[in-house]
């Protein structure tokens, strides 16, 4: 009974859809393109210019307590930033849920009007409405994704690394899914509060009682709903794109210039195609919410014309259409053509190569030598008497069963230690023996200095003195996640080689390194291509997904870290054998953000 009720909403507003493409794709897409080339272009430069003011070269879960404690002016001015960006995600998502009713209950309004409305909207808000709404959207935040996407929330996002060490306890995982659970059923059951408020002017606590009113005893009937909607929508673009694929494949088969005449008309499709989901998408979603206020009209009516434009403002559209297309063809034959495939670094992680010994260990890195690595990626700390200790965890528990720091022990208490990990056991080595032994097999490394409370003021000046010659000579490169370790070696070791770890990419930094260690997920063509103008390298943590790879190649990285080094020579070899039109496709889809996620680089 659900699943039938549910078939006959998606094609009764599918054929709305499809009655009316044209409008809904100008107002979804449309707002999107606003959105990516005007507003979000504005927030990073003021941002930006902020944190420059403020003299803050950058932002990382590193400074954030200084931020909050020491720059009250730029605290300010960013969270008046951050409630800006806010307004326009409620500005976005009250134009587009005015916009889809315009449209289905054939009112023939006007965008401009439209917009209007939607403004006039916001000045309605009372303060407390308005703190309601962030609580609210912050709360529903993962279930709201699956209704409503925007370009404002394309940083919003786990990073891979901490998912990762999340599943790695059962536990947390457990509370995780609990708690996932929980905001679906609190986020199907306040479905209207917005609506509510929106279309009826209610007020917070009215609009939350009239909404459990309308999910009373219908949670698994919204539920199912928005199941069946997004199973139908993943099943059609995984058709779509593979059809494309499949298409191209063949074309490929042919003599010159049918393949590359037909991978442009394939990937121009794909990309219009992928639009046309997304305004499908959105529909579809916002139809759940609309409906309960203003039933669908269905008449026999000519389709909807939403804009009456005049001359100049359809000379001005022109012109936009033909810029914005012809970047995007031009893009598309670059892309096609391989103009931008570089090879990136190999960067093995820990010095393993899918579990084939101990994490910073020399057996490992024996091991792993054999495949060729262009550079191999290690940790080191200091010890209690002021040497370096090859170690990535600051307590010893996890490798060694050993409940003390680094810095509890001398390094060669540190080297009668024995690790054990992935099925094999090794001795804790020092750095001294560990850089030797690469040094003796020609094995460049990248070294990541780990700082804690307990080090020396002298640390760096000792790793100076002691390494900075070597380094130089072997060609090592170094990266830290702290940023006073990069700027203090660019400072007193100019020439070294000097990375700076981030772990989320919020705002471009403004730092002396010579490199940025990004990691994967929220690592964007925008970031590289700013690092590349201003003669900086960028290196990407931790890609072991063939897809994550495909990617990161196509967004011209410098290198890759990664704990599957295989495997990722493997995905440069496509590459470097210049792939097939076919494979080229393949590739671009696997960027693709899905019908769950949001907009990101493509």
């Amino acid at each position: 009974m659900l699943a039938m009720s549910s078939l006959r909403f998606f094609f009764t507003y599918s054929r709305e859809f499809l009655r009316h493409w044209g409008s809904y794709i100008l107002l979804i897409v449309g707002t999107n393109i606003v959105l990516e080339i005007i507003v979000i272009p504005i927030f990073q430069f003021l941002t930006a210019f902020i944190l420059q003011r403020g003299d803050i070269p950058y932002v990382s879960n590193t400074n954030i307590l200084t931020i909050l404690t020491k720059h009250p002016a730029v605290l300010i001015a960013l969270l008046f930033l951050l409630a800006l960006i806010f307004a326009l995600i409620f500005l976005q998502f009250t134009f587009q849920l005015f916009g889809i009713r315009s449209i289905q209950t054939k009112s023939e309004d006007s965008l401009w009007k439209i917009l209007k409305q939607s403004i006039y909207q916001m000045r309605k808000l009372r303060p407390m409405t308005f703190v309601f709404f962030l609580f609210y959207f912050l709360m529903i935040l993962p279930f709201a994704n699956a209704i409503f996407r925007t370009p404002l929330l394309s940083k919003v996002t786990i990073p891979v690394f901490i998912i990762d060490y999340l599943n790695e306890n059962m536990w947390i995982s457990l509370l995780l899914s609990v708690g996932s659970l929980l905001v679906w059923y609190v986020g199907i059951r306040l479905l209207f509060v917005l609506p509510q408020m929106i279309f009826s002017n209610e007020r917070p606590k009215q609009a939350i009682t009239k909404s459990l009113a309308l999910t009373h005893r219908r949670f698994w009937h919204y539920a199912w709903r928005i199941f069946i909607l997004t199973l139908i929508l993943t099943g059609v673009s995984y058709v779509g794109y593979g059809i494309s694929y499949i298409f191209q494949s063949i074309l490929d088969l042919f003599p010159r210039p049918i393949p590359a005449v037909g991978a442009m008309v394939t990937l121009t499709s794909i990309q219009f195609f992928s639009q046309l989901m997304l305004a499908w998408a959105t529909v579809l979603y916002f139809s759940i919410l609309v409906q309960k206020f203003h039933p669908l009209i269905i008449s026999g009516e000519r389709p909807l014309q939403m804009i009456h434009p005049s001359f100049w403002t359809r000379l001005v559209a022109g012109i936009i259409c033909v810029i914005f297309g012809g970047s995007l063809l031009f893009n598309n034959v670059l892309y096609l053509a391989g103009v931008s495939d570089s090879k990136p670094l190999t960067i093995s992680h820990r010095g393993v190569d899918n579990g084939n010994g101990v994490q910073n260990t020399i057996p490992a890195m024996a091991s792993t030598i054999k495949e060729k690595p262009d550079y191999i990626e290690m940790d080191i700390q200091e010890t209690k008497d002021h040497q370096f200790v090859v170690m990535h965890d600051i307590n010893l528990k996890k490798l060694t069963g050993v409940n003390k720091t680094t810095h509890d022990l001398t390094l060669v208490e540190l080297q009668d230690l024995y690790a054990t990990e992935n099925g094999h056991v090794a001795s804790v080595a020092s750095f001294d023996d560990y850089v030797a032994f690469a040094n003796r097999h020609q094995q460049k490394l990248l070294i990541e200095i780990k700082v804690t409370s307990a080090d020396s003021k002298e640390m760096i000046d000792n790793f100076i003195q002691k390494y900075q010659a070597m380094i130089l000579q072997y060609h090592h490169k170094i990266h830290s996640l702290d940023y006073d370790v990069v700027k203090e070696l660019k400072k007193k070791a100019p020439k070294l080689y000097v990375s700076y770890v981030l772990p989320y990419n919020l705002v471009f930094p403004q730092t002396p390194a010579n490199a940025y260690t990004m990691e994967e997920t929220t690592l964007t063509s925008d970031f590289i291509q700013q690092a590349h103008r201003e003669h900086k390298g960028v290196y990407a943590w931790t890609v072991n997904s063939k897809d994550g790879m495909d990617r990161m190649i196509a967004l011209n990285v410098n290198g890759i870290v990664t704990d599957n080094l295989k495997m990722l020579k493997e995905e440069i070899s496509i590459y470097e054998q210049k792939p097939s039109y076919a494979k080229r496709i393949e590739i671009y889809i696997n960027r693709l953000p899905t019908l769950n996620a949001r907009s990101s680089e493509n």
